[in-house]
């Protein structure tokens, strides 16, 4: 992994990529207007209500606001790596005190498990970051919305019906900018040797 980020940062050589199914391009436009939808009414979309019930929270109603959450204009400039650091977030929920914290959907074919994915977490401290950096009031936690099957228990009437379980996440914005200023320094190295467990550096090894 290290040599193929090296590689494309530095030679603009990256990975051969292969044919994208457009399903998952489908389901997140399907659900960023499902989630515009019930915005306007100032509150929570139905399948999200009962699993908030309680928490005081709602959609952020700031149109112009979710916008440039989800445009790669979306980050910072660090001075210290002399680097751009962006992302594109799903959405954003608005708290009782008027803190704004990241929600961000995510897909799968089987039922989640009880912990998330370390690379979510990484990815929910750096929109943690964004907001904090960016002067918006926020606090160090966000929430993931997994949107998935379960073949096991399946509705035979409507076989693709997506469950939808929500997990909150503690996010830690200082050690997603410390993490980024390492990944901006290892490109001033000299480029890594290629892994043994890499598929892509054994493509490359091939090439005459």
């Amino acid at each position: 992994m290290a040599r193929c980020f090296w590689l494309q940062f530095n030679e603009n050589i990256k990975r051969p990529s292969g044919p994208m199914s457009t399903l998952p391009n489908g389901v997140d436009y399907t659900l960023k207007n499902y989630f515009d939808h019930w915005r306007k009414d100032g509150g929570l979309p139905p399948l999200l209500h009962d699993k908030l019930k309680g928490k005081r929270m709602r959609l952020l109603k700031d149109e112009a606001l979710i916008a440039k959450f989800r445009s790669r204009s979306f980050g910072i400039f660090d001075k210290e790596a002399g680097a751009y650091f962006q992302g594109m977030l799903d959405d954003a929920l608005e708290l009782e005190d008027g803190s704004i914290i990241p929600l961000d959907n995510k897909t799968k074919g089987f039922p989640p498990g009880e912990e998330a994915h370390p690379a979510y977490g990484n990815q929910m401290s750096a929109y943690t970051l964004f907001l904090r950096e960016n002067g918006i009031k926020t606090e160090n936690s966000a929430y993931l919305v997994y949107w998935y099957l379960d073949h096991k228990h399946m509705d035979l009437e409507r076989p693709l019906e997506f469950n939808v379980s929500l997990h909150k996440v503690n996010t830690n914005p200082d050690a997603a900018l410390k993490t980024f200023r390492e990944a901006v320094e290892s490109l001033k190295e000299p480029m890594p040797a290629s892994h043994k467990d890499c598929a892509f550096c054994s493509y490359r090894s091939l090439e005459p």
